[in-house]
């Protein structure tokens, strides 16, 4: 079982990637084609050394290193601990929160809007293959179809 950190070093953006998510991530750059089921070494290699050709989802640049994780999230280096987004708005969730509240999902605004009955009408969507953001645009037809969700990831994935 391997367990690598995604960094960015642009923003800071972080996630820790298990296998599954890995070889996803390096068949999506072009690499693993062939290979159904590689060693948990030479994937943990090849990873930590193509981790730069990954695109950050927050700031859209390949500034990414790739690191073994520790198994609870704690960065070694660093010490920082992975952050936890909010489940709706996909903003990170203030560790002072988490201590309080270790399975919490949303953040304070998002919680509050659920407990009053409304629901967030403006949360934004994420694309389920790349995490990039949704956009609806007018399509080229007419009709009740006319509009369509959008990745605006780079490259855009097809929906």
């Amino acid at each position: 079982m391997i367990s690598l950190e995604l960094v960015c070093q642009g923003c800071g953006w972080r996630t820790v990637c298990g296998r599954q998510d890995a070889i996803a991530r390096l068949r999506f750059i072009g690499l693993l084609r062939r290979d159904p089921d590689p060693g948990d070494k030479f994937l943990e290699a090849l990873f930590v050394e193509s981790a730069g050709r990954l695109t950050c989802p927050v700031c859209k640049k390949k500034r990414l290193r790739a690191a073994p994780a520790d198994g609870d999230g704690v960065d070694a280096a660093d010490g920082w601990q992975a952050a936890v987004l909010c489940e709706v708005c996909r903003v990170p969730l203030p560790p002072e929160r988490l201590e309080v509240l270790p399975g919490v999902k949303r953040c304070v605004a998002c919680q509050g809007l659920e407990e009053a009955g409304a629901t967030p009408t403006d949360a934004p969507e994420f694309c389920p293959r790349c995490g990039a953001l949704i956009e609806l645009r007018a399509s080229r037809g007419a009709g009740i179809t006319r509009y369509r969700e959008f990745c605006t990831g780079d490259p855009p994935c097809r929906l």
